[in-house]
């Protein structure tokens, strides 16, 4: 049901609670928000003149939802979240008196206790879960969708990570951070100027390779999909057709995929290794070192390159030589609530505020998480780290990574391929094989 027209809806059910004997109005209503909707849509004329994505008006949201009475609420978080939580609780506890537990559990932790805890009751009223566990948690009913603030979360958050806690249309998470990858770079040893273009980067690492001495102008890892993704989607290549969701169309082996694999191919004269040698661990290790120059990464890596001898900067990654931008893939860690909780209002009124601007800014000041939220990059602590402006504009050319349950038969053949292909073997030939294998698996799932 559209969101407008609910409200609406709950604002006449709330009328003809009051001015009439008769109830059955209100069974129209989802059980876990009778009222609540009707309360909202009271003042939703307010909120919608002044509401412009900051906390304050978030504030004034979350003061429609009313919580169950005697509620209380448990929420899982791996351990690199959990201490933002810790605080936050004591804030939101002290503003609605309701007592929050966090306990620390990783995301497959997380996904393995909702099958037996859940049904229980005593699983966790919200969890903390990477998108590409979406497709799982929805198929084993572990989560509610987010109905109550679908409007203002699809209104104040960055794009791809609404698409990517969307599934069928169904809006289900209330994200908190996003995570991607992109150039960092030696400020010493690089200017921007050589990295305006891919062109660029291979000039300026050919006049700066030492490899007898490991020194390198340019380094990624070599043999993981997640990072080369960039040579696909430059050259309009594609995974799944239809925005990544139909399966039955691989484009992993069409023209482009082809073009942008022949490039990844040709960039081995600037990086004379095997690709298994190119591993995180040893990339990490050079550009601590002051040896790697530039360094494709992912941006849970700032606060590390944070406090080296050098001062280090990041761009987004470059145009192509078909003047093509690549996009590269997105994480989406968001907020979701659990199907099992017995205050299921309690629980949506808990996720809306630790996604609130404030809630948001704070949990970047202590985990270095970047906000999902719009407008985030205006923030002093945000603007004034080039790092993470500079993460802020690749996400501006990222796509959430699939997360169909297909996107597994993905990885390995992949990163097959793309160890053959980095040692000069045949790419079309090469990609029909990883694409045939792929179809395979995906053909044993169906059984």
């Amino acid at each position: 049901m559209n969101m407008k027209f609910r409200k609406m809806l709950s604002l006449l059910c709330v009328m003809v609670l009051l001015f009439t004997t008769t109830v059955a109005c209100s069974s129209n209503n989802n059980s876990t928000s009778n009222g609540a909707n009707g309360a909202k849509a009271e003042q939703q004329g307010a909120a919608n003149n002044t509401n412009n994505g900051t906390g304050t008006d978030a504030a004034a949201e979350e003061e429609q939802l009313t919580p169950e009475s005697g509620a209380k609420l448990i929420v899982w978080d791996g351990n690199d979240g959990t201490p933002f939580l810790k605080e936050i609780v004591k804030e939101f506890s002290e503003k609605y008196n309701i007592p929050v537990e966090v306990q620390e559990q990783g995301a497959p932790e997380q996904m393995q206790k909702m099958k037996t805890d859940g049904p229980a009751g005593l699983a966790a009223d919200v969890l903390v879960l990477p998108h590409d566990n979406l497709s799982e948690a929805i198929a084993g009913g572990f989560v509610l969708p987010n109905d109550f603030f679908e409007e203002e979360t699809r209104a104040e958050f960055q794009e791809t990570a609404v698409n990517a806690v969307t599934k069928d249309g169904i809006l289900y998470g209330y994200p908190r951070n996003m995570e991607t990858y992109a150039l960092f770079y030696n400020k010493e040893l690089v200017t921007e100027n050589d990295l305006s273009s891919w062109d660029s980067i291979i000039s300026f690492s050919k006049k700066y390779n030492d490899p007898a001495k490991k020194k390198y102008g340019f380094m990624m890892p070599l043999n993981i999909f997640y990072f080369a993704y960039p040579f696909i989607s430059g050259f309009n290549g594609y995974i799944f057709g239809n925005d990544n969701t139909n399966p039955e169309d691989i484009g992993l082996n069409n023209e482009g995929s082809v073009e942008g694999m022949k490039y990844f191919q040709s960039m081995r004269e600037i990086l004379p290794m095997e690709a298994a040698d190119a591993t995180i661990d040893v990339k990490t290790g050079l550009f601590q070192e002051g040896k790697l120059a530039i360094n494709l990464d992912g941006v849970w890596n700032i606060g590390n390159f944070s406090n080296l001898s050098f001062e280090v900067g990041m761009v987004p990654l470059p145009e192509f030589p078909n003047g093509q931008q690549p996009d590269t893939f997105a994480g989406v860690k968001a907020y979701y609530v659990s199907a099992y909780s017995k205050y299921p209002n309690a629980a949506k009124l808990f996720a809306r505020y630790v996604t609130s601007q404030e809630a948001l800014l704070k949990n970047f000041e202590m985990t270095g998480f970047i906000p999902a939220r719009k407008g985030m990059e205006n923030e002093p602590a945000i603007k004034n780290n080039a790092m993470v402006s500079g993460a802020i504009k690749q996400f501006e050319h990222s796509i959430a990574m699939p997360s169909i349950f297909e996107m597994q038969q993905v990885w390995a053949p992949m990163a097959n391929a793309l160890e053959l292909i980095w040692k000069g073997e045949d790419v079309k030939k090469t990609l029909d094989s990883a694409v045939e294998s792929m179809k395979q698996g995906i053909e044993t799932l169906k059984k």
